[in-house]
């Protein structure tokens, strides 16, 4: 907690310090840059948003308030210095066409100021978290160096202690077993493994574990590997490549979906659970007798299981199979939020508890799970992520009855592959998807 609460008040100082930089000495230099930064008599809130969100936007794409592990000060230095330049080439253009502003000498001078104030403050943080991961205990992160020709890189961390690791050897020949209690006793924040093991058959569980449990893979080559990579960090000579199973797995990506999870889930909540859920429990009620809900638990994120809420659809029994059409068990008004979905409304309840996700893979009984991962290579897969609502295989039509080995196959293989190409935008596709599928009616919607 501590060492995450350091580094984001790192972060958010080198944002508030960098905006407060380029406007006080904009403002020192009475400088009328794109009147963005004019903050006399002539102070605009939304100039200065604006000018907030460019610098943000440029910022996220140079990296500017990315820290890797084993970055250099140099490194630092140039994307700063690239990011500076590019900003002011885009605000000169803007300002030059927009409002007929002609370049002026001062505007070179407030570029080097602001070069050299950024990088000032920066060098002081970047020694300091340097400084903190080389000597206090709190900021070092254990890592799992996975396999054999690990010589190389581990030789780099041990000679290079700012970097923050502790190292935890591991050789599967070695009958280490890396399982669930392993990897909770050592938590690992992230697991490297040279580049020529990565498909080999005896690692293949190993890193559908690691992916299970959410822990970075970091596969390294030697220096004069042929390939490359634009998600490559350097240790040192080593070439170390950032694979990750999905896209979710980095903290950004998270919040994102995070974020639209609750916001989303509360509208649902407010304007439609909030006059639907009265009217349906009534309905249900009035029907047959037992609970308005149906309570079951489902195997969620890293195959833990939570307790998953739906409008009660059938009579109550202690029966696991599946729906089939035309099941007994099904009272009538449950065949009426079956086919329309509305069944599924009070898992929005699961979403806003952090259980479950909007869009993500759909949770299966503890039985079933059980079955489908005998028969289906790589199932568990599907956990690496929250399960949805819905999903990019329901939205394309494999959702209910399980008929046959096919469907469940088609059923992960649109799983993992949404799970390995997330994207907001594929959210909100498979979203609209989804209510389009509702109202045009789905054969298997029983």
């Amino acid at each position: 907690m501590m060492k995450r609460f350091t580094y984001t008040f790192f972060i958010l100082s080198t944002v508030f310090l960098d905006i407060g930089s380029v406007v006080f000495l904009a403002n020192k230099l009475n400088s009328d840059l794109t009147l963005l930064l004019h903050i006399n008599e002539d102070f605009s809130l939304v100039r200065l948003l604006a000018f907030v969100f460019i610098w943000l936007l440029l910022g996220t794409y140079f990296s500017i308030y990315t820290h890797k592990r084993a970055d250099r000060f140099l490194r630092l230095t140039l994307r700063l210095s690239s990011h500076l330049i590019t900003f002011f080439v885009f605000i000169e253009l803007f300002s030059a066409s927009i409002f007929s502003r002609i370049p002026k000498i001062e505007d070179v001078l407030l570029l080097g100021l602001i070069l050299i104030t950024q990088l000032t403050y920066r060098f002081f943080f970047f020694s300091l978290i340097r400084s903190l991961r080389t000597k206090n205990k709190l900021f070092k992160d254990t890592v799992v160096l996975l396999g054999d020709n690990t010589q190389g890189i581990a030789s780099f961390i041990q000679n290079n202690p700012q970097i923050g690791y502790n190292i935890l050897a591991v050789d599967l020949e070695e009958d280490v077993i890396i399982s669930k209690d392993f990897l909770k006793r050592q938590r690992p924040s992230a697991v490297f493994m040279h580049q020529k093991n990565a498909n080999r058959k005896k690692y293949k569980a190993v890193l559908e574990k690691l992916a299970l449990h959410q822990i970075p893979i970091r596969i390294f080559a030697s220096h004069d590997n042929v390939f490359r990579s634009n998600q490559v960090d350097y240790f040192g000579f080593i070439p170390i490549y950032k694979t990750q199973f999905s896209p979710l797995l980095q903290g950004a990506n998270r919040y994102i979906k995070r974020i639209f999870d609750i916001v989303f889930s509360l509208f649902v909540i407010i304007f439609i659970l909030s006059w639907m859920y009265p009217l349906v429990a009534l309905l249900i009620k009035l029907e047959s007798k037992g609970p308005v809900l149906f309570v079951q638990n489902r195997n969620g994120l890293g195959n833990e299981l939570f307790r998953c809420y739906k409008f009660r659809s059938m009579t109550t029994n202690n029966s696991v199979a599946q729906v089939i059409k035309d099941d007994m068990r099904i009272t009538r008004i449950g065949k009426i939020i079956r086919k329309t979905s509305i069944d599924e409304f009070p898992q929005f309840f699961n979403v806003l508890k952090g259980d479950m996700s909007v869009v993500g893979p759909r949770p299966h009984m503890e039985i079933h799970n059980a079955n489908y991962e005998k028969h289906v290579e790589s199932f568990q897969l599907r956990h690496t992520i929250k399960p949805g609502i819905t999903g990019m295989a329901q939205s394309r039509g494999f959702r209910g009855e399980i008929r046959e080995d096919l469907d469940i196959i088609n059923r992960i293989k649109y799983d993992i592959f949404y799970i390995r190409h997330w994207s907001f935008a594929l959210d909100i596709k498979i979203i609209i998807r989804t209510v389009l599928n509702i109202f045009r009616g789905e054969d298997k919607a029983y």
